[in-house]
């Protein structure tokens, strides 16, 4: 009995000293890793909004059915303003008393036109481009000015052409040569007199007395004026069109008549006149707006 009472002692010492020799060391422990799930979501800041889309995609299908399209026929209305330069033609200068200077005047128009095939267009409308009849007279330092016009408008019929390379241009940017003829109403009757009495003097005692008379008319109640020029237009937008323009007029008939009289001391008379036609240079800017197109469907190649 005291054998099994030791044997039994020393079993449960052996089992406790086992007990204290399984240590958990955690410091190596590490927990198992996460995985994470890449999503990739939609900037709002880089992508456009739904309208913008529709809109992209509307122009690009217009852009895409354009180009199987060819422009064949345009209407447009149109504005142009600029410069028009018109002189006048005089026939004695009086012993330098009389001279007539060219002037500029500002001049305006509102126009129709019609193009084919970005080719050949041809447009009419309302010009307010006035004729000028100058007469200027030497006065010492302050010379007299006098200055008689028409009615001051005219109904223009104007061709033009594409040319250069620009003429096939699918945007419109090109060169033009164009031509045409005015009808110019210049009204009726009388535009304008005056009588001027001056003193001459020659030598110490001799002083002549001079006198010099006008009567301005209207030559001709309807004239005409032929022009040949180049426009540049280019195309701002598929509606809106810039362009600028140089012209050379040739007036048709004679619009305005000056006659003048002067006579020293009541004595010998000589005579003058000045008419104007029209004729002189032009330059200007034009914008045109299309209202209309007729396209046909390309020729397959």
């Amino acid at each position: 009995m005291k054998h099994m009472s030791l044997l039994f002692l020393l079993l449960i010492l052996t089992v406790s000293a086992q007990a204290q020799e399984v240590v958990i060391d955690t410091t190596y422990y590490a927990p198992p890793p996460v995985v994470r799930e890449r999503v990739i979501r939609e900037d709002p800041d880089m992508n456009p909004s739904p309208r913008q889309v529709k809109r992209d995609r509307k122009a690009t299908s217009r852009q895409a059915l354009l180009s199987q399209l060819s422009e064949v026929q345009t209407w447009y209305v149109g504005a142009e303003s600029g410069f028009r330069s018109d002189g006048s033609v005089l026939s004695n200068s009086l012993n330098g008393l009389v001279s007539n200077a060219t002037l500029t005047k500002a001049s305006w128009s509102a126009l129709l036109g019609y193009t084919y095939r970005n080719a050949w267009t041809i447009e009419t409308g309302y010009s307010r481009a006035p004729i000028h009849l100058n007469i200027t007279i030497a006065n010492s330092s302050d010379p007299l000015v006098f200055t008689y016009r028409n009615s001051g408008y005219g109904i223009p019929l104007r061709i033009k052409r594409r040319i250069g390379a620009g003429k096939q241009a699918m945007n419109g940017t090109g060169f033009w040569l164009t031509g045409g003829a005015w009808l110019i109403p210049n009204g009726t009757g009388e535009t304008g007199n005056f009588k001027l009495i001056g003193y001459s003097q020659r030598g110490r005692n001799r002083i002549d007395t001079l006198r010099l008379n006008n009567t301005t008319t209207v030559l001709n109640d309807v004239t005409g004026i032929a022009e040949l020029g180049i426009d540049y237009a280019t195309r701002l937008s598929s509606w809106l069109e810039l362009g600028f323009y140089v012209r050379k007029y040739w007036g048709l008939g004679n619009a305005l008549k000056s006659n003048l009289d002067y006579t020293v001391n009541r004595g010998s008379q000589q005579q003058a006149t000045i008419v104007a036609n029209g004729s002189g240079w032009g330059v200007g800017v034009s914008l045109r707006y299309t209202y209309g197109r007729q396209y046909d469907v390309k020729k397959a190649m």
